[in-house]
């Protein structure tokens, strides 16, 4: 079947396209966007330059294809304040289903845009949604709904790591530019209780306190993101 839901982490399609959701002035800090940025920090920066331009506009798409997968930037928010509009939605759906072709998409696949920090109810979104999506029959279109417990390659990468009996915290430290205390922190978590997620993990609290911060968040998603292999790592002296 061309159209297929789905339920757990959209970074784990193997689609040609993903569909990141974002306002219009430039932020993503919330959500799936803040996903989006921590794994594609160039194409945020792009996306910046877009907004501080004020060239994106509510229920435009904002094409990356400098990545691999290509990003489209549904803009289905103005000021991230703010919540997502029904017809913005829908004219960035009405667009993608005029354009996909030209723009060579083969494969996609989507959030419920809108459903969560949007402030849209699920059931109006899944109802705008299926009526453009389900109309396409060419190309294999998936919707995500989010699992926050399903893993993906990010993670995996980070168990095949910590799981390696030799690992070299002070050498790793230094690679990664993420102070040896984390390490340590990342390595007791695994070692009480494992977390199923990226997501969980980088979200646990104590007292109400995340363990991790924005800054050390990004370098950890950096690091993963750049790291090729724990067999490359063997090469720099981290076991």
């Amino acid at each position: 079947m061309p159209y297929k839901e789905i339920s757990g982490n959209i970074f784990n399609s193997n689609a040609m396209t993903i569909v990141n959701t974002v306002n219009c002035i430039g932020a993503m800090g919330k959500g799936i966007a803040l996903e989006f940025k921590l794994r594609f920090p160039e194409m945020f920066d792009e996306y910046k330059k877009i907004c501080d331009q004020k060239k994106l506009k509510p229920g435009q798409i904002l094409p990356y294809r400098k990545s691999k997968p290509w990003i489209l930037n549904f803009a289905i928010k103005d000021d991230w304040h703010h919540p997502s509009k029904i017809e913005w939605i829908e004219s960035a759906l009405i667009k993608f289903k005029e354009n996909y072709k030209k723009m060579g998409i083969t494969s996609i696949a989507f959030p419920w845009m809108g459903a969560m920090n949007g402030g849209i109810p699920l059931n109006d979104i899944k109802e705008i949604t299926r009526k453009y999506l389900k109309q396409i029959n060419d190309i294999d279109v998936e919707v995500y709904t989010f699992d926050p417990d399903e893993t993906d390659p990010l993670f995996k990468k980070l168990t095949t790591l910590i799981n390696h009996s030799n690992i070299n915290i002070n050498e790793i430290s230094k690679i990664s530019k993420i102070q040896k205390r984390f390490w340590e922190k990342i390595l007791n978590v695994f070692l009480e209780s494992p977390p199923k997620s990226l997501y969980r993990l980088i979200n646990l609290s104590i007292d109400g306190k995340k363990i991790f911060g924005k800054v050390t968040t990004e370098k950890l998603y950096y690091f993963l993101s750049h790291m090729k292999s724990v067999d490359s790592l063997k090469q720099r002296s981290l076991f």
